[in-house]
């Protein structure tokens, strides 16, 4: 690791075979190719602080998944399939279960597919249609069926090549929920705590 790239030395940068420039979807992607069996050095430079810190961020993001991936080099679909396939489980689920509880298990199906519908939104198209759409093209040609921005409809995601890591999914979904229970623990715990009053309206009769 080197803290200062003005004190570095050649045998400590390593080397990279390769640097292009590609466009996916209206997008430029710089592609730098390294070493297999070595580390490399990437300096960041930029007109100010903020776009220093986005491009780091954003480069710090992508090396975390890619060594997710790596530990765990497994993929689901993107586009909101995963979310709209679980939702649809879950629902069918939810017919099996009496009670109050069935409303808690369709409120976690409505959780999940926020994202297809936040997906949608961001595409410029409508949420309850799109959302729709996917759910009937899912129920007839698989669990793989997302949202496809570039073409706003509904695409074979593994076709078009838009997946995403299984432990990342995992991870957000857990955090999610992790954190919901929590609320709902704290708001227990306030209400719990509040001093039993007299309704409005009656009054003690001698």
């Amino acid at each position: 690791m080197v803290h200062n790239p003005s004190k570095s030395e050649n045998d400590v940068l390593g080397q990279f075979t390769s640097s292009r420039e590609e466009l996916w979807q209206d997008t430029t992607h710089w592609i730098l190719q390294g070493q297999a069996d070595a580390g490399a050095t990437l300096v960041i430079c930029g007109s100010s602080e903020e776009i220093i810190a986005e491009a780091e961020r954003c480069f710090d993001d992508a090396v975390g998944v890619a060594c997710q991936l790596l530990e765990e080099p497994l993929l689901l679909p993107g586009g909101g399939a995963t979310h709209i396939a679980l939702a649809r489980r879950l629902r069918r689920y939810a017919e099996e279960i009496p009670g109050r509880e069935q409303l808690a298990v369709l409120g976690f199906a409505d959780a999940l597919e926020v994202i297809p519908r936040t997906l949608a939104e961001n595409s410029g198209i409508d949420p309850i249609d799109s959302l729709l759409e996917l759910v009937a093209e899912q129920t007839t040609n698989g669990d793989w069926v997302g949202l496809d921005a570039a073409t706003k409809s509904p695409q074979d995601m593994d076709s078009v090549g838009v997946r995403e890591p299984l432990r990342i999914t995992r991870q957000v979904i857990r955090g999610a929920t992790d954190s919901s229970i929590s609320l709902l623990r704290i708001d227990d715990v306030l209400w719990a705590k509040q001093e039993a009053v007299i309704p409005e309206g009656i009054m003690d009769e001698d």
